[in-house]
C-alpha cells in the first residue's frame, strides 16, 4: 500500500515539476542542483518512513498511539532547535502529557510504588 502512494505521488510530483519547471528541466536535467544537503534530506525520510512501517508492522495499537505522539513532540522539539521556531505553551503542555502518558502507560506495578 505505501509503494502505490508512493507512485502516485511521484506521478503528481512530477506532473507539477513538468508544468511549472518543463524548460530548465530540459536545460539542466532533472537532478540539477541536487547537493549533499538534499541527500541527506532524502535519506533521513527513508529511514524515517522504514521506522514508521516497522512500528504498524509490529507495535500494538497503544503503543502506535504513543509513538506518534513522540514523534510529533520531537518534531516540535528540533524544530525549535534547528530553525529557531517559537512554541506556544499548549505545545508544552501537550510534550508534558504525552511524557505523563508513556510514563504511566510502561509503569509496572504503579498503585503499588504510590500508595
Amino acid at each position: 500500500m505505501q509503494v502505490q502512494l508512493a507512485v502516485v505521488s511521484l506521478v503528481i510530483v512530477g506532473l507539477w515539476a513538468m508544468y511549472n519547471d518543463f524548460e530548465q528541466i530540459l536545460r539542466y536535467g532533472m537532478f540539477h542542483n541536487f547537493n549533499a544537503p538534499a541527500v541527506l534530506s532524502l535519506i533521513n525520510s527513508a529511514i524515517g518512513g522504514l521506522i514508521v512501517a516497522g512500528v504498524l508492522k509490529f507495535a500494538d495499537a497503544v503503543l502506535k498511539g504513543y509513538a506518534t505522539a513522540i514523534s510529533v513532540v520531537m518534531t516540535g522539539l528540533l524544530s525549535m532547535i534547528l530553525f529557531d521556531t517559537s512554541l506556544s505553551v499548549i505545545y508544552y503542555l501537550g510534550i508534558a502529557n504525552v511524557v505523563c502518558a508513556v510514563l504511566l502507560y510502561n509503569s509496572k506495578n504503579l498503585d503499588q510504588n504510590v500508595c
